[in-house]
């Protein structure tokens, strides 16, 4: 299980490199992707700057190389937005090659250190500090660095799947050789598995029923009857009507049989019901009420956010009770936005 926070005398919880008061404040901060408004997601530069940084552990993302490696990386591609060749060209966008097309030892022939200059993702995280020779790693060297570097430091692991392949089970290999990893490593008490596909997380806990699950939901406005604001991150147009079709036939196959339109008590009772440790809600959707429903139900609360640098709406999420905070941005001092209510300075 996830380690219980450590109270001292004082009101405050003790960590390698951080104190927070508990007067003001009961929030843990984990770096999304590693901090990916910092360094390039999901790479070792960007886990250990989260550490240095005293951020109380990272998300990241998984897949299968071609040879059943556990690899990291958002996309399950070549990500044309920072994946160059180690001659530093470029990569097309022909040549997104899928990872499960690769070895490992494949992958280690593409640098993704830095952003490519001029595009989308480069302009929406202005703030990365470039650095070289990263390559796409091995869960394994992850939780290595972790336990080198933080006798606390906790990851939170997605199970990367489409929502809409559900029913199709695409990911027990997936689950199996990353369970397998986090076995061998003796990191199950520092691990959370994370997805928005729940059916991989009632796997997992099958196979495994001390490790923590956290249950993902995309953004709720997505399944409204009205565009979803851009804030709101929404797929292409496509996507979307295909996830909002399936969402309304009352048979969403990423539930696994737990809809939370089944229950009185909404998401906190499904995700109860399912056996999960905690619901994992896009932090717009993330209340007081809800959180309070999740303490009472013995759970706990984590929110994921986009490129959020809103001071107001982090101290809101403070307020709420919010358990784990999921940034891009690691560096942010959550004890003076409490204290300051997330008026800027």
């Amino acid at each position: 299980m996830v380690p219980a926070r450590v109270w001292l005398s004082g009101g405050e919880i003790a960590g390698d490199n951080l104190r927070y008061d508990a007067a003001r404040m009961n929030t843990r901060m984990i770096a999304h992707r590693g901090g990916s408004g910092l360094r390039v997601e999901n790479t070792l530069a960007a886990f250990g700057n989260a550490i240095d940084l005293g951020a109380d552990g990272a998300e990241l993302d998984v897949h299968l190389s071609r040879d059943r490696q556990v690899v990291v990386h958002h996309d399950d591609a070549l990500n044309a937005a920072y994946c160059r060749h180690v001659n530093g060209d470029w990569i097309r966008e022909n040549e997104r090659l899928p990872l499960s097309t690769l070895s490992y030892a494949e992958m280690q022939a593409y640098e993704i250190g830095a952003p490519r200059p001029g595009t989308d993702y480069a302009r929406q995280f202005d703030q990365i500090v470039p650095v070289e020779g990263q390559r796409i790693p091995l869960l394994r060297d992850v939780i290595r660095l972790a336990k080198v570097r933080s006798s606390r430091f906790l990851l939170v692991v997605e199970i990367k799947t489409p929502m809409l392949d559900a029913e199709r089970r695409p990911w027990v290999q997936l689950v199996d050789e990353t369970l397998a990893v986090i076995e061998e490593q003796d990191f199950r008490d520092r691990a959370i598995l994370c997805s928005f596909d729940w059916g991989s997380l009632l796997y997992a806990k099958q196979r495994s029923p001390d490790l923590a699950i956290w249950f993902t939901t995309p953004p709720l406005s997505w399944f409204g009857d009205a565009p979803p604001p851009q804030a709101d991150v929404p797929p292409d147009e496509k996507e979307l009507q295909a996830l909002r079709a399936a969402y309304d036939s009352g048979n969403a196959p990423w539930f696994a049989g737990f809809d939370p339109r089944r229950f009185a008590g909404g998401y906190p009772e499904a995700v109860a019901a399912a056996g999960g440790n905690a619901w994992f809600p896009y932090h717009r959707d993330c209340t007081r009420e809800t959180c309070s429903d999740l303490a009472r139900r013995g759970l706990d609360s984590a929110a994921w956010s986009a490129n959020l640098r809103d001071r107001q709406e982090l101290a809101r999420l403070i307020r709420a009770g919010t358990g784990y905070l999921v940034l891009d941005y690691p560096d942010v001092d959550l004890n003076a936005i409490a204290a300051d209510g997330g008026e800027f300075a």
